[in-house]
Formats: C-alpha cells, sequence, structure tokens
C-alpha cells in the first residue's frame, strides 16, 4: 500500500486491530521548534517534492532534513545504530 493511499482505520478494518493504549515511545520527547534550517529545507524541498510527485522523492526531500535536524538537536541519537565495519 501506498503511503498515501495509508489510514489507521484502513489498517485496523483490514488487519483486525484493536488499539488499546494511548501512550507511545516517543510522548516523553520534548516539543522542538524548528529550526531556520529546517525552515529553509522545507521552504526549498517541499515544492520539489511535491512537483515531482512520487513517494521516494517526498521521503528523501522531507523526510530527511527533518531527520538531520533531530540528529543535529541530539533527539535521533539513541534511535541510530552506528557501524563501525
Amino acid at each position: 500500500m501506498y503511503y498515501s493511499k495509508f489510514t489507521l482505520d484502513k489498517l485496523k478494518k483490514d488487519f483486525n486491530i484493536i488499539l488499546t493504549g494511548s501512550k507511545g515511545k516517543f510522548n516523553t520527547l520534548p516539543e522542538v521548534l524548528p529550526s531556520p534550517f529546517i525552515l529553509e529545507a522545507l521552504e526549498e524541498y517541499l515544492p520539489l517534492a511535491v512537483a515531482i510527485g512520487s513517494e521516494k522523492a517526498r521521503s528523501e526531500l522531507i523526510v530527511a532534513p527533518i531527520l538531520v535536524e533531530l540528529k543535529i538537536l541530539g533527539i535521533l541519537n539513541s534511535f541510530l545504530v552506528k557501524n563501525n565495519e
């Protein structure tokens, strides 16, 4: 299923899933305002990602800068695995 077609309701219906809790892993993370870097990156990349129109373009042009920002802020460090081989 394409991400753009994904909905939680469809997932629950198709896989007979019942949600039992509302607290997740990331609820304890602090709220962070977007930095000038991320605002500028999204301003530049968002129209391009939408114009290209593919899921891959949206993922790489929108999600990647956000992940970089989280890494810079130290929020993502505990979720990354470093491979030194």
